[in-house]
This record gives C-alpha cells, sequence and structure tokens, in this order.
C-alpha cells in the first residue's frame, strides 16, 4: 500500500491544465490518503494543493467515515443518503444516486471507480457543449476535483452538519431537532419569529363531495394539538409583487436563504440569496426558476436558471434540451414577465428576519437554508422552514469565503 501511495504521489498538483492521468491520479492520491489513514483535513499540507481540491475529496471520504453513524434526522447517515437522494438523477444516466447508497462498500465502490468514468464521461460532453470552450482535460479537473454545481455544494453542506450533529450531539440536539417542521413552528412561535400560523384544532374532515360509502372521508390529527402527523394550514397566496412576476395558478413561491456561522465565530452571515419562481399548476416551488438575488449591493435578480434535468427519471434524464438551452431565463417561461434586472424590494428584512431566527433556534448549527414567504396576508414575512442539510438553488456565493468555511469548520470537528 505504501508502494501505491509513493507512486501517486508522484502527480502534479499545481497546474489547472493537468493531463486527465495527472487528474485522476491526484483524485486517487488525496482519497486513498484520507481514506486509509484515518486523519483530518489538516493533515495533508501542501501549498500545492487547492483547498477546494481538499474539502471536496475530504467530503467524499467523510461519507464513507459516517455512513453507518447515527444522523440527526435518521437512524444512520446512509439511511438519510438513501431517503434524499432516491429522485436525484445524474444527467443522461437515468439512474437514481440512492442506489449506490445501499451501503457503504457499496458508495465506497461508486467513489473509486463509477464517479471519476462519469466525470470523464461528462467532461467530453462539456467540451462540445459548454460555452466556455474548454478542453477535455479542464473539464476533467473541474469535475473530479473542484466540482461547483449545485449538488456538489448541497453534498458538501449536508456532510458538515452531518459531522457537526455527530460531534455536538449533546450539545446541539434541541437544535437539530428543528428540522422537524411541526416542532420549528411550536418553537418558532413561542420566540415570536415570524413562522406561518396553524389551525388550532385537534382534527380536521376532508370529505369528498361525491364519493359515497365513506371512501370519500379523510380525517387528520393536528401535530400540535392532537399529537398527530399532521401540520394544518391554509394555503397562502403570494405578495402582490411576487404574483405579477409568475402565473395566478403559480404556486407560493419564496426566496431561498442560506445563512452560516463560522467555526470561530457565533455572528451569523448570509451566503446566498435566491427567489423561487414557481411554474404552472405545481403544487410547490420545487420546480421553480432559481434568480439570485445580489443581497450585498444592488438587491436586482439574475437571469434565471434551473436544476430540473438532475431530476428527470429514465429516458428523460437523456434530455439536453433543459441543461443547455433553457439555462438563461431572463424572462419567466410561463408569464412571460421579465424577471432578469428587477429590484427585490425587501431584501434587508429578509435577511434581518432569518439572521435572527438562526440566532434564536440554531445558534451553534454552521449553515441552515431558510425558505421565506412574502404572502398577501397583510403584505407579511413568514418562514415556512428551516433545512440544515441545504442546497443552495444555483444562488451565487463567494467561493473564496466558502472555502475558508467549509475547512475550518472540517478542521474544527477534526480535533
Amino acid at each position: 500500500m505504501t508502494a501505491i501511495y509513493a507512486l501517486l504521489k508522484k502527480s502534479s498538483s499545481r497546474n489547472r491544465n493537468m493531463s486527465t492521468v495527472q487528474t485522476l491520479l491526484l483524485y486517487y492520491r488525496l482519497f486513498y490518503y484520507y481514506l486509509c489513514s484515518g486523519n483530518g483535513i489538516d493533515t495533508y499540507s501542501s501549498t500545492e494543493i487547492d483547498r477546494r481540491i481538499l474539502i471536496h475529496i475530504y467530503s467524499l471520504v467523510l461519507v464513507i467515515r459516517l455512513f453507518s453513524l447515527p444522523h440527526y434526522r435518521a437512524k444512520c447517515y446512509g439511511d438519510d443518503l438513501r431517503a434524499n437522494l432516491r429522485n436525484v438523477i445524474v444527467p443522461f444516466t437515468g439512474i437514481p444516486l440512492s442506489i449506490f447508497c445501499l451501503n457503504k462498500y457499496v458508495c465506497l465502490f461508486f467513489l473509486i471507480f463509477i464517479y471519476p468514468l462519469w466525470a470523464f464521461i461528462g467532461s467530453i460532453y462539456l467540451s462540445f457543449h459548454d460555452s466556455r470552450k474548454k478542453t477535455v482535460h479542464e473539464h476533467f479537473y473541474e469535475q473530479l476535483l473542484r466540482p461547483n454545481h449545485w449538488f456538489a455544494t448541497w453534498r458538501i453542506n449536508c456532510t458538515i452538519v452531518t459531522y457537526h450533529s455527530y460531534k455536538k450531539w449533546e450539545q446541539t440536539k434541541e437544535q437539530y431537532a428543528m428540522e422537524d417542521k411541526g416542532r420549528f413552528l411550536i418553537e418558532g412561535n413561542k420566540l415570536n419569529i415570524p413562522v406561518t400560523p396553524i389551525f388550532d384544532v385537534p382534527r380536521i374532515m376532508i370529505k369528498h363531495k361525491s364519493i359515497e360509502g365513506g371512501m370519500g372521508i379523510n380525517i387528520y390529527d393536528n401535530f400540535a394539538t392532537n399529537h398527530g402527523d399532521w401540520i394544518i394550514q391554509k394555503v397562502f397566496s403570494n405578495s402582490d409583487f411576487i404574483q405579477r412576476l409568475v402565473t395566478s395558478d403559480a404556486p407560493l413561491s419564496t426566496v431561498r436563504i442560506i445563512t452560516s456561522r463560522d467555526s470561530s465565530s457565533s455572528s451569523i452571515k448570509v451566503k446566498t440569496m435566491v427567489f423561487r419562481a414557481g411554474r404552472i399548476r405545481q403544487k410547490t416551488d420545487h420546480n421553480a426558476i432559481f434568480y439570485d438575488i445580489d443581497f450585498n449591493s444592488s438587491h436586482r435578480l439574475s437571469s434565471g436558471t434551473t436544476n430540473r434535468h438532475w431530476y428527470q427519471p429514465g429516458f428523460k434524464s437523456f434530455d439536453t434540451k433543459s441543461m443547455w438551452n433553457e439555462q438563461n431565463y431572463s424572462v419567466h417561461p410561463d408569464s412571460h414577465e421579465r424577471i432578469e434586472g428587477i429590484k427585490w424590494p425587501n431584501v434587508n428584512e429578509m435577511i434581518q428576519c432569518v439572521c435572527q431566527a438562526h440566532e434564536k433556534l440554531c445558534p451553534n448549527v454552521p449553515i441552515i437554508g431558510w425558505d421565506v414567504a412574502w404572502t398577501n396576508e397583510d403584505n407579511q414575512l413568514m418562514l415556512l422552514e428551516l433545512n440544515i442539510s441545504c442546497n443552495f438553488f444555483n444562488g451565487h456565493f463567494d467561493t473564496e469565503e466558502y472555502t475558508k468555511f467549509c475547512y475550518e469548520w472540517f478542521h474544527a470537528l477534526d480535533i
């Protein structure tokens, strides 16, 4: 094994224009080191290697280390991966990623053999279709060593909070319990956080107007007042401002804001802010066009993108239209309203709302995604839920700051 590592160590890491073989050797060199040594992220010290690469590969190894250990919302991390990746399809494969999470050995096989292969095939495709006109070698370097797409950052975020909850469980278990949507509403209401209101009734009956024989009757117990499983609320509508941007039958369209705290500080910062413009006749804004909001200065919206090509099962995953031809939505495809360039009016109020919620509900949790609704209920803001294993929904973020955030959290938790 030592001889293999010595061979891999010969690969150069300074040049981003490395050959495909050099990139692959660097991947295996780092992956092998972290996997077999059991050491922390900072034990591999080299000024030649981009920290973004170390974060990516170390977080992959952590998936294996944490796979069978308790998770804050599942029996183990493996169970959580299987549950949340069952509808995530790698484009052009038709294969849900949950298949590779059957156990940690299957997952390890995927990371050693299948992931590099898919990264190489994807790099060939990108070299023909990506407008940046990079070579196969350059794309392979990006896809294998430092991917920056939404799924890569989502996976890293999930790994950080999984690692943090495992190492700091006794101090933070009440905070991680806020992932439960019902618990979040109850505690948020106690702390005067503007969460969505719930009906104060023990149970409700939903009865179909035509079906006979009792078959059209459904009874739901309220989680808040009758120890049930159901959150019973009214359906909220978009504010007038948002409603002008989407269709009349679009769902409640929310703003996803990511907040975080550094490992050495208690201050809460915003990482990204995205308006999710819901699509026509959808129940939720999970199927939406994502418009990044410049929360630092102009408060204006960028052109829209989507990640639906990661959720296309079967042969639909081979459709390249949603991946390339529809990644510049200046105009919403359903309402035909131009959204790019519009100034969002209450950015500061939204940021203040989520930062206060982070401080009150989960002050020690590293990173949280908030779903903020701007409703027609007296034009007020409401928090629908928080997502601790959160993704950026294609939002823009400071890559250098994010790299520092991830590296320092991994290092702090390794100690």
